[in-house]
């Protein structure tokens, strides 16, 4: 096992990490290889009965024109069997603000049965099961279909109907508002371009419902405890997740492969430029295919945000961090790769760098 630490990043890192306000909260274009279940990697877990119907990775991925998680590695595919597995992946828990999620969503068809049923959502922190900010589908023919947002209680359909076998740009956004059960969802869907500010105008909006405590996790549902017939067997993709804390942080967070030479070992770079304003690069080497992370945390080692958690081929690569909403001063950035190849099972390589923000 081979690991990169020093007696001061030690001493930071074993701090107690504490929320605070960030942009992006977590990062995943399902770069993984093809497989039957996501349970078990880049930090996705099952909850509930293990079901043999399971949320899928399959190739290829979704495409979407200017959206930054287009084509990248593959995408999950819900079979929509009855009862089939649900599995979460946990981000730095948020209690106030917005909530931002961002995701290439696409409905292979609607069957004979199908009514209206949901994939996707948040979920509160820790144990505690309250899915919300549901995207649900309605069936409208077995070509056409509506979304909604569902906070708790209702669901609130868009007023236009959408197409099967396209790929759309879809932003589920939960508010948390002063006072009870008003805390605010909105949809916005996008079949072309990619705003570079939040609309005035979501195309679907609800109130109704209990109001979350916190939120701190994604579920990603294959017809989990839904009932019948919900979208019985109806298959839809989703690719190219975004969660964070704004309409910008959360939108355009990307990944640059730069090189696919394999390096001889794995490295993380210092950020460049260093000092910087307010964005900077981190380029990081892969030897050996492997689930990576790099997380942003402040002097006190508070965890910020997640900036990569992908599956990695070997090779060279490079992310760009804006941090427009932090303040000046000194941070910490720590990569960890699991090296995956064959005969190296449980070697960790991790690496830790300080860079320093001055506005």
């Amino acid at each position: 096992m081979r690991i990169i630490k020093t007696a001061i990043y030690i001493a930071i890192l074993i701090l107690g990490l504490q929320e605070i306000c960030s942009q992006t909260l977590l990062l995943d274009d399902f770069s993984y290889p093809v497989r039957d279940s996501l349970e078990g990697v880049g930090g996705w877990f099952r909850s509930g009965a293990n079901s043999p119907f399971n949320v899928k990775v399959v190739t290829p991925g979704l495409t979407y024109s200017g959206y930054a998680g287009s084509g990248i590695g593959n995408c999950v595919l819900l079979t929509n069997d009855p009862n089939g597995d649900i599995v979460l992946h946990s981000f730095t828990t948020q209690t106030t603000g917005n909530l931002y999620m961002a995701i290439m969503v696409m409905v292979d068809s609607m069957t004979q049965t199908a009514t209206q049923g949901y994939n996707i959502g948040f979920d509160q922190a820790g144990g505690t099961t309250n899915l919300n900010t549901r995207l649900y589908m309605q069936k409208v023919t077995s070509s056409t279909f509506k979304m909604g947002i569902n906070k708790t209680g209702t669901t609130t359909y868009t007023i236009g109907n959408y197409n099967t076998n396209t790929t759309y740009l879809v932003v589920l956004k939960y508010s948390f508002v002063n006072g009870n059960d008003n805390d605010s969802c909105k949809l916005y869907i996008f079949s072309s371009g990619v705003p570079a500010t939040e609309p005035a105008a979501p195309d679907a909006f609800t109130t109704v419902g209990s109001d979350l405590p916190d939120e701190g996790e994604v579920f990603i549902s294959n017809l989990y405890a839904q009932g019948a017939p919900a979208l019985a067997n109806s298959p839809v993709r989703i690719d190219g997740l975004r969660i964070g804390t704004t309409w910008n942080g959360t939108i355009f967070t990307t990944i640059k492969q730069i090189s696919s030479e394999i390096p001889s070992t794995f490295s993380l770079e210092q950020n460049y430029p260093n000092p910087f304003n307010p964005s900077t690069k981190i380029m990081y080497k892969v030897e050996n295919s492997s689930n990576v992370t790099i997380k942003l945390y402040d002097i006190l080692a508070r965890e910020l945000r997640t900036v990569v958690n992908e599956y990695h081929n070997p090779g060279t690569y490079e992310i760009e961090v804006n941090a427009a909403d932090l303040s000046s001063g000194s941070y910490f950035y720590m990569m960890k790769a699991e090296n995956l190849s064959a005969g190296s099972s449980g070697q960790v390589f991790v690496s830790v760098k300080k860079m320093v923000l001055v506005k």
